[in-house]
C-alpha cells in the first residue's frame, strides 16, 4: 500500500495527501487506499507507472466493490478513472 502512496505523492493535493497518511499510519489501509482512491479521481491523474490490473487487484483486496467509507460511488469512478486510462494507452 506505501509503494501506492508513494507513486501518488506528487500528483495529489497536500491535505489529500496528509489524509491518506493519516489513515495508513494508523493500520486503516482500506480507508487510505479508497482517499488515495478519490483523490487521484479528483485531480484525474494517474501515478508514473501506474498499471490499473494492479490498482484493481487491490481494490477488490480492500472490497471497494463492497463497501466504501467516504463516498458510496468510489467503485464506479475508480473504474470510469482505472478504464480511461487503460484506453489511452
Amino acid at each position: 500500500m506505501k509503494h501506492y502512496i508513494d507513486m501518488s505523492k506528487l500528483i495529489i493535493l497536500p491535505d489529500g495527501l496528509e489524509g491518506v497518511l493519516h489513515f495508513f499510519e494508523h493500520g486503516e489501509y482500506e480507508m487510505a487506499f479508497e482517499g488515495l482512491i478519490i483523490e487521484l479521481t479528483n485531480v484525474a491523474l494517474y501515478p508514473k507507472g501506474f498499471k490499473y490490473s494492479e490498482w484493481f487487484s487491490l481494490a477488490l483486496h480492500y472490497k471497494l466493490n463492497v463497501e466504501s467509507v467516504f463516498d458510496v460511488n468510489i467503485w464506479f469512478k475508480f473504474k470510469q478513472w482505472g478504464e480511461a486510462h487503460q484506453k489511452n494507452i
